[in-house]
């Protein structure tokens, strides 16, 4: 369900639902009911939803698999964590980058 998925990408990225609300543009009250199926967004803020947590629309929407959706090197480069309480600066992504492409290339020999 809509309302299962945004909590677990919000929850993924590490984000509280007033942190999202701000980004998204929108209030915490209107995005709290996104999550508990009291209402639904408009196509506009589904689009940045999309956006924001980097998955279709069909994702949301329960037409797609988040397994077809996330990409590892997409989300070392710009999502939401850290490595041992500390973010991670853009060395730092750059080289986790390589190393799980490393692992990928090595894989496919």
């Amino acid at each position: 369900m809509f309302k299962d998925k945004l909590r677990f990408l919000r929850e993924y990225q590490k984000l509280s639902q007033r942190e999202t609300a701000h980004i998204l543009g929108i209030g915490q009250a209107t995005y709290n009911r996104y999550e508990t199926g009291q209402r639904e967004p408009h196509f506009r803020t589904l689009k940045n939803i999309s956006a924001l947590f980097n998955v279709s629309i069909d994702y949301l929407l329960d037409n797609d698999s988040i397994l077809d959706r996330i990409d590892l090197n997409q989300f070392i480069r710009h999502g939401n964590y850290s490595i041992q309480s500390n973010s991670p600066t853009a060395a730092d992504r750059a080289m986790l980058d390589e190393v799980v492409s490393a692992i990928y290339r090595k894989r496919q020999d």
